[in-house]
């Protein structure tokens, strides 16, 4: 199985909606491989996210993308097999997103739990950026 992950490289070439606050579905924007097996995926959401169409569906095709990227070869090379007791997928999401997104992703949590992954998100204050 292949996943369209891009993970190098000059980020803003692979932006395909450079004005939205997820500009590149297919990036991945941080992955952290543990030792004991498994890896921390994270999503950065660094400016407000609203609630409209546009951003749900970005939202949850970039998960979507991440969780096919755990059953990839290469992701197992370095990981292992993914379970959700060792992997997770943390949304790091601005704290002025609308609260709509903040539910959102907590509705996706069995979802992503199905799939081999825990979610988790971290709010990011805004007075640290």
């Amino acid at each position: 199985m292949t996943a369209p992950i891009i993970q190098h490289g000059a980020w803003e070439d692979n932006y395909d909606d450079p004005s939205h606050p997820i500009p590149s579905i297919y990036a991945l924007d941080i992955e952290a491989v543990k030792k004991t097996g498994g890896s921390d995926l994270t999503i950065i959401i660094a400016s407000p996210l609203l609630a409209d169409e546009r951003s749900q569906r970005r939202l949850l095709e970039k998960i979507k993308i991440y969780l096919k990227y755990l059953k990839t070869p290469e992701f197992q090379s370095r990981s292992g097999i993914a379970t959700a007791e060792n992997t997770a997928i943390i949304v790091k999401i601005h704290s002025g997103s609308d609260a709509a997104m903040f539910e959102l992703i907590e509705k996706c949590k069995p979802w992503v739990e199905t799939n081999a992954a825990s979610l988790k998100m971290e709010i990011m204050d805004q007075s640290t950026h």
